[in-house]
């Protein structure tokens, strides 16, 4: 079967060999397994790393039949930017453009967002009569108009209007919507005004925990501590004060509590300035994908304290699985789908309050028989629902029936 991926900013599996693959990469790995022909879609510009690593369009051989057609365009600094709009939109338009001469798939899966990626897909399968399934990764364009405030959103309402019509059309025209949360394929569903029917799905984001690898600096954490730990691109979309409170409470109460936070981005030089009196947040910057599973392997507590917006409300982050997968309790500070999958499951905690935060980190660390009950909830829960062999396995099983209902 002949299948294409469209998904533009995702780590790709050319850079190096350590390469960790997020979703539609492990997808394709699932595809390429029971050799099925993949193109996947993708842009010259590394997301992650701000870099080209391309000058020109270019298709790369993965490895049999799995290929790779970067896309070429200007890159950005800013994750929101006016380079990255351009960018987005100049990767759809190449697309639309390469995508003419060549043969047609027997099906497209496209991420949501970008917009223009997805509409374009949207438009060809359209053309060609080629089912198109729409994978919502994120509420785009909802978010910018919960995040904007005043004059920028004044500024960029007509924008985001024409950006919710072109949503609205994706969904209405998709012939079937996945997402990463029931509550995210609902919002996708109400936005396409359609039914749900047996073939619109969600997936969670699913996550495979390695064995522990060997690294020189162990030094890089106490773990005679009783280590929490929270890694993530260092950006907005997190709360950073309620960080400085809770490790603040926590110091008052015991001193062998201590937060690490892993990661770098635009918020990090700030965050280092807020924490550069606080003595138990161990600030460690960039890390690998080795040393974060040592960093994990060696944590009581996985954290993500996300700003209690909407779209976190409706989503369950990569984060989650990969905590879990560590039989780590894991606390936030949002509501919604992740705080119901940690109360339903007694597998961690979530509140805005960080006095009850606080007290229930303290308890764990206290009462060895909960901590214990606790971690096991959460290493259940990460067997049941987030192994993702076994999620991508179904959702290329999926695939594969949708393409056998439309020869």
């Amino acid at each position: 079967m002949n299948i294409w991926l469209l998904q533009g900013s995702e780590p790709k599996p050319i850079v190096n060999n350590g390469e960790r693959l997020f979703r539609m990469g492990m997808i394709a790995e699932e595809l390429n397994r029971r050799n099925h022909h993949i193109i996947w879609f993708t842009s010259t510009f590394d997301h992650f790393r701000k870099k080209q690593l391309s000058k020109k369009n270019k298709i790369i051989n993965v490895k049999g039949n799995y290929y790779i057609y970067l896309l070429h365009a200007k890159g950005y600094k800013k994750n929101i930017s006016i380079s990255r709009i351009i960018n987005h939109k100049v990767i759809a338009l190449k697309f639309m453009k390469v995508s003419k001469k060549m043969d047609k798939p027997d099906l497209i899966y496209a991420s949501f967002p970008t917009i223009d990626f997805a509409e374009a897909a949207i438009k060809y399968g359209k053309k060609h009569n080629v089912p198109v399934i729409v994978d919502i990764r994120d509420l785009w364009p909802d978010i910018f108009k919960h995040n904007l405030k005043g004059i920028k959103q004044k500024v960029v309402t007509p924008y985001i209007k024409l950006l919710d019509y072109k949503t609205k059309k994706i969904m209405a025209n998709a012939y079937a919507i996945n997402s990463i949360s029931d509550a995210m394929l609902n919002w996708g569903l109400e936005k396409g005004k359609r039914q749900k029917s047996i073939i619109d799905k969600y997936f969670f984001i699913g996550y495979d925990k390695t064995e522990s690898p060997k690294i020189e600096n162990k030094d890089i954490i106490n773990i005679n501590k009783f280590n929490i730990s929270f890694f993530a691109t260092i950006n907005n979309q997190f709360d950073y004060d309620r960080i400085i409170e809770l490790a603040k409470l926590l110091d008052k109460k015991d001193k062998d509590i201590v937060i690490n936070i892993c990661g770098d981005g635009p918020q990090f030089k700030t965050l280092k300035e807020k924490c550069k009196d606080i003595n138990n947040i161990n600030l460690l910057g960039w890390t690998n994908r080795n040393t974060l599973s040592y960093i994990l392997d060696n944590s009581k507590i996985g954290f993500a304290p996300y700003k209690d917006t909407f779209d976190f409300q409706m989503s369950v982050s990569n984060k989650f699985a990969e905590y879990i997968s560590y039989g780590l309790p894991v606390i936030i500070t949002s509501g919604g789908y992740m705080k119901e999958l940690l109360k339903n499951n007694n597998c961690g905690f979530s509140t805005h309050n960080m006095n009850k935060m606080c007290n229930y980190i303290i308890d764990l660390k206290n009462n060895n028989y909960k901590y214990k009950e606790v971690s096991q909830n959460a290493t259940n829960l990460y067997n049941r629902e987030f192994i993702a062999r076994d999620i991508y396995y179904n959702l290329v099983d999926y695939l594969e029936n949708i393409i056998k209902e439309n020869v």
